[in-house]
Formats: C-alpha cells, sequence, structure tokens
C-alpha cells in the first residue's frame, strides 16, 4: 500500500501514476498479521510492504519502506521509485529503518534504483540504518558505498534541507 503526505505531513491525493497502488484512505492499513491464518505465504504482497510518500521540502521526496523487502514486495517498492523519479525531484531518500527483512531482491531494487536515479539526475539516499535487517546485507555486498546514507531520516533531512 502507498500513501502520499505532503510538506505539512498531512495525507495526499497520490499522483494520478501511483492509483493502482494506493488504497482507500478511509480503509485502514493491513499487515501480515492481520489475515486469518497469519500465514506470510498468504498475504498479498501490499499487506507485507506499506510505502508511505512524502515530500517535506522542495525538491525532496522521502519514501519510507515499512515491511519485508523481497521477491514479491521488491517490484511494488521499484514501482513506486520509478514514479516518484518521474517526478523530478532533486533528492530521493529511502527510510528503511521499519524494513524488518531485506532478500537479494530488495537489494538489487535498490541498485534499480540507484541506476536510475542515476540516469534522472536525481540523488538516492538511504536513511535509517540503524536495524541488522537493512545495514548487515547492504555491508556484506558492499554496497553501501554506493549510496549517501544516514543512520536516520532525521540526520537525512538535516542534511539535505539545511
Amino acid at each position: 500500500m502507498m500513501t502520499t503526505k505532503d510538506a505539512h505531513g498531512e495525507r495526499a491525493e497520490p499522483p494520478a501514476a501511483a492509483a493502482d497502488h494506493t488504497t482507500d484512505p478511509s480503509s485502514t492499513a493491513a499487515s501480515a498479521g492481520d489475515t486469518p491464518t497469519d500465514d506470510p505465504a498468504l498475504c498479498t504482497p501490499d499487506q507485507l510492504l506499506e510505502l508511505t510518500v512524502a515530500h517535506p521540502a522542495d525538491g525532496v521526496c522521502v519514501v519510507e519502506v515499512d515491511g519485508e523487502l523481497d521477491m514479491v514486495t521488491a517490484p511494488l517498492l521499484e514501482a513506486c521509485l520509478r514514479e516518484q523519479l518521474a517526478t523530478g525531484p532533486t533528492h530521493l531518500i529511502l527510510d528503511l529503518q521499519p524494513v524488518r527483512f531485506m532478500a537479494s531482491n530488495g537489494l538489487n531494487c535498490l541498485l534499480h534504483a540507484h541506476e536510475l536515479a542515476q540516469t534522472t539526475g536525481a540523488q538516492l539516499h538511504l536513511a535509517g540504518l540503524v536495524t541488522r535487517a537493512v545495514a548487515r546485507p547492504l555491508q556484506i555486498t558492499q554496497l553501501l558505498e554506493l549510496f549517501n546514507t544516514y543512520p536516520t531520516l532525521s540526520h537525512a533531512l538535516t542534511d539535505l534541507t539545511n
């Protein structure tokens, strides 16, 4: 599921291209624990991953990724990132702190996003690298050096908006 927020943190209407990933604002967010069986294999991708898009400053787009990044959910994140990069931000920040699991598909998604950001002239930044679920796969694969990284989203915003 993707939620869009404006510069004041208020829920905003998503762009038309993002409508495929947005649910009715009156509905509640679903999670893997909401299924009757609690079996992640029976969950839909948008129940395993929640994406929240915010624009806290001019030229800055933040995508908060909450859930698991694997072969089922990575395509949702990649589609969201393509949509956001198409709007032409100067900085795209991925807040990965709420990510609970990152498989190789999630790492590939980050690589594709890095390449796409370079072709569009945007800078891709990773924030929230304080959890082992995210930091360790990036360290092991030596992908950290490709990205501008920040321990938290507030560190990234402070650095990029001042």
